[in-house]
């Protein structure tokens, strides 16, 4: 009898264990699916969803400096656009970063209006102690109107910020 009880017990945690997983996978199924992005895995930044909104509605955005922008050549290739700021505020160098010896390139891509104001920004690469001060000096920054064809048009670009650790 207790080896019945017994053999018993350890079929009922076999079944217990096998139909586990299947009600996971039926639980799952019945919740809603996540969200798919058209842009692989990786949520859109600010500046893509803004220029997304941009586009729905028929306005143009252009790549600013398609060429390149300014002679410094670690501010200059196509869409830096450096070279075309009015102003351009000097990032504050963060003191952990400084304590850490955080040093680079910070790169933000920003959403210019018609008006050369900043509307939108998000980093795009650089070291992580870094880019909160990119992406505020980057939000302060001011640009020339853009025309194309006489017409004013919203300009995207890459505003590129270089640290150095002293």
């Amino acid at each position: 009898m207790r080896q019945i009880t017994f053999t018993a017990l350890v079929l009922l945690f076999l079944s217990a264990a096998l139909t586990a997983p299947a009600q996971e996978n039926k639980t799952a199924a019945q919740k809603p699916p996540a969200k798919v992005t058209t842009d692989g895995e990786k949520p859109k930044n600010e500046v893509e969803k803004m220029m997304a909104v941009a586009k729905e509605r028929g306005e143009e955005i252009v790549l600013g400096c398609p060429d390149g922008c300014g002679k410094n050549h670690d501010t200059a290739g196509p869409g830096i656009l450096n070279g075309k700021a009015v102003q351009l505020p000097k990032p504050a160098y963060p003191p952990i970063a400084r304590a850490a010896h955080a040093e680079g390139v910070v790169d933000v891509q920003v959403l210019i209006d018609y008006k050369g104001r900043v509307v939108a920004a998000a980093v795009i690469s650089g070291h992580p102690l870094l880019q909160s001060a990119s992406l505020q000096a980057a939000r302060n920054s001011v640009f020339e109107p853009m025309k194309l064809d006489g017409q004013p048009v919203k300009v995207t670009g890459v505003i590129r910020y270089r640290f150095v650790a002293e």
